[in-house]
């Protein structure tokens, strides 16, 4: 009998026409729009390229770069290193992290505030891998004020290449059984980054923030070979992960973060880090919080030994009540890190009253003393403060408070004027939500009072867009 050849099942075609999930992964496409069927079996999100890049990634060609862009003397020597087809492009995308990635990367002022580049490049010097997730990063960031068909290719490029490699370099590692150098965690790093300010679901920041920890955690018994890279690594990761455990926690290896966190000394050593400033105290005990919470049910606390730590740690943030007053002598950044303590410290406190009163509602003068507080300390903060992109988590549980238009108008014009300064959807997903619930809280009885119970507007978090 012979075979009808319509009905022969299609092979799988090569993943350079597929999706670009699929030649991420360097993996065979059916191309089955809209979702091919590995994405589908891997419950993955299937991304496809427009017409343009396909065509444009078949048949490159160079660009003229313009003769006017410039590139700091100290990456001049990074093209030359590393032959990419087209160095100009590689300019300017070293060129755009120089100039943005302090923004992302730090809250500090002055010479501090581009200090982390002095680490960065020069592994980026040593490290293939380090400089395809700088140049991932960059092409990724630029391509939000320009579309152009090759730096959208290069963005797909430099993302398989990044991913690739620290595939491989994590395969490499474990075989050796003992981490070496820093690079695979300041790579995991810097994927963190990337699924931050390049933010397209939660779901692909989890997994770096896991590998961080694993890869963290045996190096803390180590000497690094770079002191000040390594603090700042330890300072990302913590910042990181206890934001994110806040909404995310099931999905985070919570036992494995608790070893570093707890790590003796570490809280002390992160003073005056490059991006809590002087706030470490307060991610320190959203982890906490996150990692007890994930031990019993929040509406019955029938552990008392973790109902009394979060009674201790809200009566001690309590007890750091900063009178926080600017005087003439005090530099910029201290009186920048000042504010920015105290937005957290209020944020953490409400967050914390949450947990330990089930009956107060957001109505409460308590908690409205607060969040006028909090709007009069972000009233202090320069237009463009260095912490603006730190702020999200702060503004997000401040703002879920707000009943006043004033307080919401503060807070959604603050939130407003980071996501145009960051262009991350963070920022503009978290407003929206936001203005989402001030809608309800308008439509809804003021009487009913579960609809404004300060307890359920603080863990109504199942949807959250990521707050890092």
């Amino acid at each position: 009998m012979i075979e009808d050849p319509s009905k022969r099942p299609r092979p799988a075609m090569r993943s350079k026409d597929g999706c670009l999930t699929c030649r991420r992964r360097k993996k065979k496409c059916d191309e089955r729009h809209p979702t091919c069927t590995g994405c589908h079996r891997n419950h993955l999100t299937c991304q496809w390229p427009t017409t343009e890049v396909a065509v444009r990634m078949r048949r490159p060609r160079r660009r003229q770069v313009l003769s006017d862009m410039t590139i700091p003397p100290e990456l001049a020597a990074m093209v030359t290193v590393f032959a990419v087809p087209s160095p100009g492009l590689v300019r300017r995308l070293l060129d755009h992290f120089a100039k943005h990635g302090p923004m992302w990367l730090t809250s500090r002022m002055g010479n501090r505030r581009t200090a982390i580049l002095s680490h960065i490049f020069p592994e980026a010097m040593e490290s293939p891998l380090i400089l395809h997730c700088v140049l991932m990063i960059a092409a990724k960031d630029l391509l939000k004020y320009d579309s152009n068909v090759e730096l959208q290719a290069s963005a797909v490029e430099y993302y398989g290449r990044a991913i690739s490699g620290l595939r491989e370099a994590l395969s490499g590692e474990q075989l050796a059984n003992e981490p070496t150098s820093d690079h695979n965690l300041l790579a995991v790093a810097l994927f963190c980054l990337h699924e931050s300010q390049n933010y397209c679901h939660n779901d692909q920041i989890l997994p770096h923030l896991n590998a961080a920890a694993a890869l963290l955690r045996p190096r803390l018994h180590l000497v690094p070979p770079n002191s000040s890279l390594r603090k700042f690594l330890v300072e990302m990761f913590c910042y990181f992960f206890s934001i994110t455990a806040f909404t995310h926690s099931v999905h985070l290896s919570l036992s494995e973060a608790r070893q570093i966190f707890e790590f003796p000394g570490l809280l002390e050593h992160l003073q005056s880090g490059s991006i809590m400033g002087t706030s470490q105290k307060v991610f320190f005990i959203l982890f906490r919080v996150a990692l007890q919470l994930s031990q019993v049910e929040p509406t019955t606390f029938s552990n008392r030994r973790i109902y009394r730590d979060i009674v201790s740690a809200e009566r001690d943030l309590r007890d750091n009540r900063a009178s926080f007053q600017i005087l003439p002598d005090m530099s910029a950044e201290t009186i920048n890190d000042g504010v920015t303590f105290e937005l957290y410290r209020l944020a953490c406190v409400i967050f914390l009253q949450s947990l330990i009163d089930e009956s107060i509602t957001i109505f409460a003068p308590a908690i409205q003393e607060m969040v006028s507080s909090f709007v009069t300390h972000l009233s202090m903060l320069p237009p463009e403060s260095p912490s603006d992109g730190f702020l999200c988590w702060p503004l997000v549980i401040v703002g879920r408070c707000a009943i006043q238009q004033l307080h919401r108008t503060a807070i959604s014009t603050k939130l407003k004027t980071i996501f145009n300064n960051f262009r991350s959807e963070i920022f503009s997903r978290n407003l929206a939500m936001l203005k989402q619930r001030w809608r309800y809280l308008e439509r809804v009885d003021r009487n009913s009072m579960p609809n404004f119970s300060l307890a359920l507007g603080m863990r109504n978090f199942n949807d959250a867009v990521l707050m890092v």
